[in-house]
């Protein structure tokens, strides 16, 4: 079983990853189709909280397995563990919009952080490849 569990964080990862470029693509969609923009966006509120807190989860899990079940790697060293930080403060600094989304400058600069989520999501999947055991 412990030969396993470094896979876990790759895996749920990977998943949470997934859904995150759902959530992300249900805020692009709202712009994009007009006709259906509320039930995207009521769908994108609904989910981008959980998805939030699985893409913090995730990053404690990743910091967690490199430390404790990775001796083969260096805390820190590769890129992958920044990104991921980056990408949980995009996110962060995304719910903080995501409250005053009514204002009309916090509607503009709230698509930015979740554009700049999915750019750093894409470099978390390549550096992480990178260090998959």
């Amino acid at each position: 079983m412990r030969s396993a569990l470094p896979y876990l964080h790759p895996i749920a990862g990977g998943l949470t990853l997934a859904l995150l470029g759902y959530v992300g693509s249900l805020g692009l969609r709202a712009r994009s189709d007009r006709r259906r923009a509320r039930v995207h966006l009521r769908r994108h509120a609904r989910l981008a909280p959980i998805m939030y807190a699985l893409v913090v989860v995730s990053w404690v899990g990743g910091f967690l397995s490199t430390w404790l079940l990775r001796r083969d790697l260096e805390l820190g060293a590769s890129p992958h563990l920044r990104i991921g930080a980056a990408l949980v403060l995009a996110l962060s600094a995304g719910a903080l919009t995501s409250r005053w989304i009514h204002r009309p400058a916090v509607r503009a600069v709230h698509p930015w952080f979740g554009a700049a989520a999915m750019l750093l999501a894409a470099a978390q999947v390549f550096f992480g490849l990178q260090i998959t055991p």
